[in-house]
Order: C-alpha cells, then structure tokens, then sequence
C-alpha cells in the first residue's frame, strides 16, 4: 500500500489549519499564549470537575511562573515535576516554560532508592510536587533544592500573583525539557530537548493528523512519559483541548467511560492501554482518531480496533523515540483488511526526518534487508543530560547541519518506503549458539485462537542451560494448554525456536508507562505444566526410574507417564541427559533415539523392558 493510499483513510476535521516551520522559531509557551488571546473562552483543559478555558489556563500558569522565579535561578538546572496527569501537571509545565526554565517530569511511582538517585543525577532547581508529599521530597533531595507543594484545583489558584504574560526572553534553541527513558539498558537517562525540537515535533503531528480547534486530545499516562509531549502541546499549540486522565488513581477499567465523557476526539496510548477500551454497542462516537506508540501493535489490536470503533475512525501506529519524537507513521481505517499482517508497520515518513536502515558499521542497506534503524534531521533531541560520551554514542554531526541518531532498533523497510519494525538490537536471544527470533514466534503466538497475548523470553534452567519460555495470557474463559500450542508452532517453526517451558499469567508484568515489562516476568517453576492429559502416575519400577530422571533433567515436578517428553520441554540435549543418568545409575541402556520414538514414559519403560 502507498503512503498516499494509507493517508488516505484519516477523516480531516474542519478548522484544520496547518502549523507552518516557522512556528518552529519560537518558545513553546509563546504559541500557547497566542491561543490564549485568540480562544480566551475555548475549553483548554476538560477535567472530571469541570471545564478550564484557555484564558484561565494562561492566567494560572502566569501566577505559577511568578511563584517560581524567586525561587529558581535563571541558570539553574532544570525544574523536577512529581505530580500525577491532570490540571497541576500542565500547569506548572507551561509554568516551567514561562519562567524560562526547562522541566524535567519525573515517575513519583518509581522505588525511592532509583528516585532519589535520579534527583542527584538531574540535580534540579526546585521540585514541584503534591500537596502533602514536601517531607517525603525534600528526605530524596537531601534539602538541596527549593521544594514547592502545589494543589491540583483550578479554584485554588493564588489571586495575589499578577496573571498578565511574563514576556521573558526565551529562544528556541533554549534548553525547554529533560525527559527519562530506560532504552534497552534498564538505566535511566535523561533526554534533553529544545524548544525548537519539541514544536518541530508538534508540527509533524498537527500537519499529518490534522490537530484542529475542535478535536479533544488525551493524556492517559503519567506526564514522565515522553509521549505525552505531543498530546500536550499538539493540544495547547493549536486551540484544541486536553483531557487528563489519572491512571494511577482511576484505572483502567473506568477508562472507557471517562473517554466517552470526555468527547475525546483523538486517544493516544501504548497498545496495552489502547486494548482495554471497549464499547461495542456505540463504538466511541467521538473518537476519529486512536494513535498508538511505544510498543508493537499487532493485528489482533486491528480487530479489537474495528469491532470498538466508528467506521469514520482512522487508526495510526506510529515510531518515535524521545530523542527525535515522530518518524514513521501507518494509517489503518475500520473498513480496510488487514488481518494477515504479522507485524503492524510503522509506515511512511513525516516531515524533515529521514529514516535509514543501516549495518553494524552504519552502511546504508537496501531495501528488504534488516539492520538498525537511524534518523536523520535538523531536529533530534540535544542529547543526553550530563551524559556526553552516551551523547557522542548515539548522535553523529552530517554535513550540512544534519544530525544522525542510532536508535538501537532493528527495522526492515520495503521497496515502497513502508518501515515495519523488528524490536531491539540486543533483543534477540541465542540459544544454543543459534540467534532465534523471539519477536516472531511472540506474533505467532499471538495469533492462535484463546491467545490474548504472547511474550517469548530467555530463562536458564538447573543443569545452566539457556532455553526459551513462553508466557501467555489467554483470551477471554479460553482455555489453554502446552501441547495444543506446540503442535500449532511445530508447523511454522524450526524445532529449537519451539519455546521449552510456557507459563500461563493472569496478565503480563508491565512497567509503569504501561510497556511490557520483560524484567519481570517470573522464572519457570517447577509445578508440570498445563497439557490436555491428566497426570498419571508411574506403576512400574522402570517408569518410576524414568520419571524421577526426567523430573530432574527437564525441572519438572510430578512428571506423568504419559506426558509428551516434547510438551515437557524435552530437545536433544535433555535426551542426552536422560541417557547418560538412566545407564550410569541402573545400568541399562536408553537409546536416545528412543526418546523421540517413545516420546512418553510408559512407552519407554515398555521399549526399554523388552530388550532387556
């Protein structure tokens, strides 16, 4: 499909006005305060009480800029946000900004521990925090910082403080934001960004999805995510509104409801919220567009996607990163097919920011090969905070005032420009000194009928060895068991790609931006698994000879007589094994061969007791 033919499903809203480059030169809270003065009555912010107008928005933020600045040197680092998503988070943002300083929003969710030590790397000038939390905040800052409690009311604003525009001098190459991300090495690091950058990003967004007047846009996650930038500022920039939602305190299952009655007109989330949203009967009528980033999309959100929505609807899967914002985006509409798609592309290019796939020595690859993915642009992020040899690792000065950014990503890009992304550089496991492609057996699995969800990790078992583990959340009251989704795989993929141990969850562990979180998905136990056989228990002195060996060898608790060795986790090597202990404790000989003739205990007791 064409970029054309894919852009072509979006349904335009009327106002649309496009946001011209040279909005870019500029400070971000001076394109608000053009709003503000042209929408002054205009609904910036809808929150569960009420309804907060561009110019209360401006004359809150004005006061809250004031209450800052004596607190804050102008060359200070930059201000820490600890607030949850809603009214006192924008707020202060725009506060940040008018005061001349950059804001760096920070996870009040994270342990103290990794928070404390996030605030001494930042080093910030002052924290903004809840009502209630200053005693906790100034413990992690060790008192080297100002820390200034705030109230998340709209009616609570200080009158004393004068609510006219600051006028600061402010560029666009000034220093606007540091947002945290853990990448792939699980170590957060701080992005810095410029005022430039974050409205060049806000212009990609407004000019390809047509951010307007009358849409609502929301903030479902906590403001330390960097998605939310777009959402944000996508809003404020272009006299639309906003529409904050807490998930921390509401959850996921009010979701649905707070999106119907917030008339939000564009939802923004990973795929693992966007999955909980679920109106069949009315389908969302305000909704017309859904942009999901992040995490992979699969073609199963397709269809929860198409049976939730309007057909007038138009969804969006899109790549970016903190460091370079929006790249590559896909466009899906309800009535079109695409249900055979393995991976959901994260399609065709935006403005100004060109999209290479390159080899391990950065060469430029053709089309239809695999190799990381890197940006080229005028707008990518400054670097990282107090980082500059991560900075010089990932970001590379071009000719011509370009800059390149290494991603870390894998990604494949088709003869018609189309990018599908392939996960992580370092994602992929070895097993037996063989690379697997855990990304596709996940699709895979998750493409089986009663598989909600599917993630494929690498554990190590008693004996050492490194060996694969499914885990699956299944769909619905579906009931699921190992050798009915190993009979599935065994046709489509290679035997050593065939996960040995599968875990059955309630959910999958995510992190607290609402990702997969691979770090936390729990070993492999002992307990035998779930197989469509009831266990039966050894009747033989041979059986229960076999069956305490297998325990052993495969880590596997009341082992059955008629478990597949397969089913069990079961591969060549374990065959070995079972050999070698099976001849050095009894004495008899267990052809290896046997174990894939005989695949079950009963049946190799019975092979094994006849020669003898």
């Amino acid at each position: 499909m064409s970029d054309a033919a894919a852009r072509a499903y979006l349904r335009w809203p009327e106002g649309f006005v496009p946001f011209p480059s040279t909005e870019c030169d500029q400070p971000i809270h001076r394109r608000f305060e053009r709003q503000a003065s042209r929408r002054a009555d205009a609904v910036a912010i809808r929150t569960p009480s009420r309804d907060v107008s561009y110019a209360e928005l401006n004359a809150a933020a004005n006061r809250a800029a004031r209450r800052l600045i004596p607190t804050t040197k102008p060359d200070s680092q930059p201000v820490a946000l600890l607030l949850d998503q809603g009214y006192a988070s924008i707020v202060w943002t725009l506060a940040i900004l008018k005061a001349g300083r950059a804001y760096a929003p920070l996870d009040q969710r994270l342990p103290e521990l990794v928070l404390g030590a996030m605030i001494d790397y930042l080093r910030p000038g002052a924290l903004i925090v809840a009502a209630g939390t200053a005693k906790r905040y100034r413990s992690l800052a060790a008192e080297r910082c100002p820390v200034i409690e705030v109230d998340d009311s709209p009616e609570r604003s200080d009158p004393s403080l004068r609510s006219e525009d600051l006028d600061l001098r402010v560029g666009p190459e000034s220093l606007a934001c540091v947002f945290h991300t853990s990448g792939s090495t699980g170590t957060p690091k701080g992005v810095a960004d410029t005022h430039r950058n974050v409205l060049h990003n806000v212009m990609r967004y407004t000019n390809s999805l047509g951010f307007s007047p009358g849409d609502t846009l929301s903030l479902v996650q906590n403001p330390s995510f960097s998605g939310t930038v777009s959402s944000l500022f996508g809003a404020l920039s272009n006299g639309a509104a906003v529409a904050p939602y807490d998930l921390r305190h509401h959850g996921l299952p009010a979701m649905s409801g707070w999106l119907s009655r917030s008339r939000v007109s564009v939802f923004h989330a990973v795929p693992s919220i966007f999955r909980q949203l679920a109106d069949p009967v009315e389908r969302f009528p305000d909704v017309r567009l859904i942009r999901l980033e992040g995490d992979a999309a699969t073609a199963r959100d397709l269809r929860h996607f198409r049976g939730n929505f309007q057909e007038t609807c138009t969804l969006v899967n899109g790549l970016g990163a903190t460091e370079c914002g929006i790249v590559r985006q896909f466009f899906v509409g309800r009535a079109t097919g695409h249900d055979a798609m393995k991976r959901v592309p994260v399609g065709y290019p935006v403005a100004q920011m060109e999209v290479c796939i390159v080899d391990d020595r950065g060469r430029r690859l053709p089309s239809g090969s695999s190799g990381e993915i890197t940006v080229e642009s005028r707008f990518l992020a400054s670097g990282y905070w107090r980082n500059p040899a991560l900075t010089a690792e990932r970001f590379e000065a071009l000719p011509g005032g370009l800059r390149r950014y290494r991603s870390g990503d894998l990604g494949r890009m088709d003869d018609d420009g189309c990018l599908t992304h392939l996960g992580r550089i370092g994602h992929g496991i070895r097993i037996a000194g063989l690379l697997v492609d855990t990304a596709e057996i996940e699709l895979l699995l998750a493409e089986l009928p009663g598989v909600a969800q599917a993630v494929v990790h690498d554990f190590d078992d008693a004996t050492g060895e490194r060996r694969l583990c499914a885990y699956v959340v299944a769909e619905g009251g579906a009931r699921l068991n190992v050798d009915s989704l190993r009979a599935s795989l065994s046709g489509r993929l290679a035997p050593r790609d065939i996960p040995s141990a599968f875990v059955f969850l309630e959910a999958l562990p995510l992190t607290t931006d609402l990702k997969v979180d691979r770090n936390g998905l729990p070993k492999p136990g002992r307990l035998r698994p779930s197989l469509a056989n009831n266990r039966v228990a050894p009747s033989t002195e041979t059986e229960r000879r076999l069956a305490d060996i297998w325990s052993v060898v495969l880590g596997i608790d009341d082992v059955g007589v008629t478990d597949s060795f397969f089913d069990l986790g079961g591969d060549s090597l374990r065959a070995a094994e079972i050999a070698r202990r099976f001849s050095e404790r009894y004495g008899g000989a267990v052809d290896i061969a046997g174990l894939f003739e005989y695949a079950t205990i009963r049946a190799l007791a019975g092979a094994v007791e006849s020669i003898r």
